[in-house]
């Protein structure tokens, strides 16, 4: 494909999730509905050995297949493959690495089934799903294996005690009942009353789990002239059913997780850049933060303060006169959503660097404009905002999105219309919430009109329908030297409040067309 006109798939599309580097990465498989897959290969409960000992012979082979990986710990049907925390495999991309564990281990899986059930066909194809989790210190992974491990023993002693109980002649239902509330002990002592069983003479398989690792060996590699034998000490992938959870495991092997040296040029790789999707409608919707604290310090009108709004309104067309790629905006009460031209290149498309710049610049009008529309309200306190970035791949649903904030904008407006007029009327809010609770739209238009006379369609725009921002073409004369004056055009923001129906877009398709607006 290099070279072609369709290379740009690949180059646009195919973004690569990478791992934070100096993290320790885990891979964790798990058996898809094994205990389908347990039921119709006739696996033997609480555990079948052999079922484990092809896990164990899988991990195994996992270690020698990708010397990366330090440690593997496995219970039942699944297993975490502990990558070494400077791993550099395949440049720790989370896809690759992922999907290649987890192919690798299901094709093992059917490879081996033979050598540990000579006698059972496989009846279903076995399958796995996985998932990758990075940690950041020594510490915390040894933390996930002690997890893994509490959970294996929980997990295990419920269950042997749950099919003693059902071979014994109890149903499923009874014996979940029975355990049902217990502790460890109680199920220690029902295994010994009730069954002569001490669950810590159980197979240690079973109770812990296995660890698969490079253990150091020492193997005799010749002999010298006296025939005394000459040893080396060698790493052999080992496996091993023993406590992880202490620190006496870790002490007696220190060399398995040990933590790598810091190297200063790693520092820069932990700059990582998320990129947005290309193609994509990109939308960053702003919000004042803690609006109802702000707007009771300043004193702004209930239910609605339209000077505030006009001042969200001007700082939403100073966005858009500085983002040329903003193609559309959309606001009510303290919140604006700003559209993004589908193929802009706005700081190479960086989520970070798009959502701090908007904010940061949002904030800005909005103080520099306070005084315009607040000429005799100083801020009392500075205004802060958040912001969350949203991608849409095709216009319809950015639509879609639009017309869901200005549905919230009726929703929100009408029931604020409503309480504020029962409370001005001398109800208390707690009695204005009870009053409005479970009421539909008409209810509130109903109740504005019988109680207050006031129609609630009738309300300004600005109010009922929200703000659009976007550019419109204007015609302007221009006097020129020798001849008669001629027209230009000119795009020009402008606010207008109106439906953002499918009439709305048939009447301005400029809008989110595809070509750069002013170019």
């Amino acid at each position: 494909m290099a070279n072609s006109e369709y290379e740009y798939v690949k180059r646009e599309f195919e973004l690569d999730s990478l791992l934070p580097p100096s993290n320790w990465i885990v891979v964790r498989i798990d058996g898809c509905h094994f205990h389908r897959f347990s039921k119709i290969h006739t696996f033997e409960k609480p555990n079948d050995e052999r079922a484990l000992r092809l896990m164990n012979a899988c991990a195994t082979s996992m270690l020698e297949k990708f010397p990366d990986i330090v440690f593997a710990y496995g219970v039942s049907d699944e297993y975490s493959f502990v990558f070494r925390e400077e791993t550099e495999f395949y440049q720790r991309r989370e896809s690759k690495i992922l999907s290649l564990c987890v192919s690798y281990f299901t094709s093992v899986y059917v490879m081996k089934w033979k050598d540990f059930f000579p006698n059972k066909e496989l009846k279903e194809p076995p399958y796995f799903d996985g998932r990758v989790v990075c940690y950041p210190n020594l510490k915390t992974i040894r933390d996930y294996l002690a997890w893994r491990q509490v959970d294996c023993h929980i997990n295990n002693q419920y269950n042997t005690c749950f099919w003693s109980l059902v071979k014994s002649g109890k149903t499923e239902k009874e014996a979940q009942q029975a355990l049902k509330g217990t502790f460890s002990k109680d199920k220690n002592e029902l295994l010994s009353q009730q069954f002569q069983i001490n669950y810590d003479d159980e197979p240690a398989i079973f109770r812990k789990g296995s660890c698969v690792y490079r253990d150091k060996v020492e193997t005799m590699v010749k002999t010298d002239r006296c025939g005394n034998p000459i040893k080396r000490t060698r790493l052999v992938i080992t496996n091993a059913n023993v406590d992880i959870i202490g620190p006496e495991f870790w002490e007696n092997h220190p060399y398995i997780l040990r933590e790598e040296k810091c190297r200063y040029e790693n520092v820069k790789k932990f700059d990582i850049n998320h990129r947005l999707p290309p193609c994509n409608w990109t939308v960053v919707r702003i919000d004042i933060c803690k609006f109802e604290q702000f707007s009771l310090i300043h004193s702004f009108d209930k239910p609605n303060d339209e000077a505030a709004l006009r001042l969200m309104n001007a700082s939403a067309s100073l966005m858009m006169e500085s983002f040329p790629d903003i193609v559309f905006g959309y606001g009510f009460s303290n919140e604006y959503s700003f559209v993004f031209q589908d193929k802009t290149e706005l700081y190479q498309r960086q989520e970070s660097l798009i959502l701090s710049s908007c904010t940061s610049r949002f904030t800005l009008f909005y103080m520099m404009k306070w005084k315009d529309f607040f000429p005799n309200k100083d801020l009392v306190e500075p205004p802060h905002f958040e912001a969350e970035l949203l991608c849409y791949p095709k216009q319809k649903i950015l639509c879609d999105y639009l017309s869901s904030r200005q549905a919230e904008c009726h929703t929100t407006n009408q029931y604020s219309t409503c309480f504020w007029m029962l409370v001005k009327s001398g109800k208390s809010e707690n009695e204005a919430r009870e009053i409005l609770k479970g009421t539909l739209s008409k209810d509130k238009n109903e109740l504005l009109f019988q109680q207050f006379h006031l129609n609630y369609n009738n309300e300004p725009a600005v109010f009922r329908k929200g703000s659009c921002t976007y550019r419109q073409k204007v015609e302007e004369s221009a006097d020129a030297e020798g001849r008669e004056n001629t027209t230009r055009e000119r795009w020009d923001v402008i606010v207008a409040h109106a439906d953002m129906g499918t009439e709305f877009w048939r009447k301005h398709p400029y809008i989110l067309r595809k070509l750069d607006l002013l170019g």
